[in-house]
């Protein structure tokens, strides 16, 4: 009878021992997982065409950038994380779409703001002299939104030059598949483009695949791009007696070289295929009807709006950024800044060490697919340790070892006087 009372207060005290343990666990559980949220301040800085050949779209793409880092910043608070991480767009410097300016920019950002990652520029030229000059000797992560040469492809950058932009090698294909649709397979094209790093390289691009396709090159003319006068190019643009006409060049160039063109009486918008920025509105505007209705063109595409990214980010962007005219290019700097910031959380440091060390990871498979809708779900995951496949509103990144995006939509695209249209689709890969 003695015997019971005391084994029961044995098995008491061994089921309070096991529930002590159980609670230091538990404990040491929490305390792990609450060591493993790492601290850190990611540093952005942006440089972008405020003025210049691609002040059209500059503006708001930089706005876009901003839009991103308040998305990043208002997700972190909803989960109680603003305390140990934060997003901050330390300073925007315009480039003017010119090297030199681009240049000192780069530098005044590594230096004096000490950044992290530069959002920017937009001019294949522009970017490569600035990553060659600044960003590549000081290991800083360069994201370009828009640079598209295929120079960017081999840098010797050790792995900082990135862009969400593909490659102008897919939209030398695009122009090539664009002419056959527009002037016949075989056809006879006169080619011109502005003398830089972006039109040279995809004036090459297209003539090679347009000769390998059938088709044949009467004139090639190349120009200044900071000329005053193109009336001398204008005619030797129009000589012979071509299909069509391609041309490679930006908006403020184009400002000039078409009325050139126009004075010419030989050559029509009507027969004529341009690139990405001149399907831009503003760029439209900014060279004048004259010289714009009728023109076709190629320009890279992104996913249509019934994926909820796109639909939801053009709703956004318009709400919070209302003075800043939509061109459809916002998506690719605001992916390259939820890219950043992804990349920094996974390495749990913003150096930019730890940014190019991920980038490729969080952006293409394997991994849980989401988008900056479920931001929140994507931190959560990093954080538990789960990789994640960033799916863009622009489209889907996946880099491959160069930096460089792997696949793409491209559009042929019509302007009436009025508005812009897409005439057909193409997707390429790089595989």
């Amino acid at each position: 009878m003695t015997s019971r009372p005391r084994l029961l207060g044995l098995g008491a005290i061994a089921l309070t021992i096991a529930i002590a343990a159980t609670a230091a666990a538990a404990s040491t559980r929490s305390s792990s997982t609450r060591a493993a949220t790492p601290s850190f301040q990611l540093r952005i800085g942006t440089i972008m065409p405020f003025t210049g050949d691609l002040s059209a779209v500059g503006p708001s793409l930089n706005a876009a950038v901003q839009l991103g880092v308040d998305t990043i910043n208002q997700t972190l608070t909803r989960l109680g994380l603003s305390n140990s991480i934060s997003v901050d767009l330390v300073d925007s410097q315009d480039d003017q779409t010119q090297t030199q300016p681009a240049i000192e920019a780069a530098t005044k950002e590594v230096k004096v703001d000490k950044v992290d990652v530069i959002v920017g520029t937009l001019s294949s030229t522009s970017t490569i002299a600035m990553a060659q000059g600044v960003t590549i000797p000081n290991d800083v992560v360069v994201i370009s939104p828009t640079a598209s040469a295929p120079q960017i492809t081999n840098l010797k950058d050790n792995n900082t030059v990135w862009r969400v932009l593909p490659s102008d090698t897919f939209q030398g294909r695009a122009l090539a598949a664009a002419g056959a649709t527009v002037f016949g397979r075989h056809a006879t094209v006169n080619v011109g483009a502005r003398n830089d790093d972006f039109g040279t390289a995809l004036q090459a691009l297209f003539i090679k695949t347009w000769k390998a396709r059938g088709g044949k090159i009467g004139a090639s003319v190349n120009w200044d791009p900071n000329g005053t006068t193109f009336d001398t190019e204008a005619q030797k643009l129009v000589s012979g007696n071509p299909a069509g006409w391609v041309i490679i060049d930006y908006p403020q160039t184009f400002a000039k070289m078409g009325p050139a063109l126009v004075r010419t009486g030989k050559w029509s918008p009507s027969k004529t295929l341009m690139t990405d920025v001149m399907s831009v509105p503003a760029s439209l505007k900014q060279v004048g009807r004259q010289a714009t209705v009728g023109l076709r063109g190629t320009a890279p595409a992104s996913l249509a709006p019934t994926y909820p990214q796109v639909s939801a980010f053009a709703k956004l962007f318009k709400k919070k950024e209302s003075k800043f005219p939509a061109t459809g290019y916002e998506g690719l700097s605001f992916d390259a800044t939820i890219l950043s910031f992804l990349a920094a959380l996974q390495g749990h440091s913003a150096s930019p060490n730890a940014i190019k060390a991920n980038l490729r990871s969080i952006s293409g498979p394997p991994g849980i697919k989401v988008t900056y809708l479920n931001l929140a779900q994507a931190i959560k995951d990093i954080l538990a340790g789960k990789q994640i496949d960033y799916q863009g509103v622009f489209g889907p990144v996946d880099y491959d070892s160069h930096g460089d995006v792997g696949s793409a939509i491209f559009k042929i695209w019509k302007y009436d006087g009025k508005t812009v249209s897409t005439i057909k689709e193409f997707t390429y890969s790089s595989q």
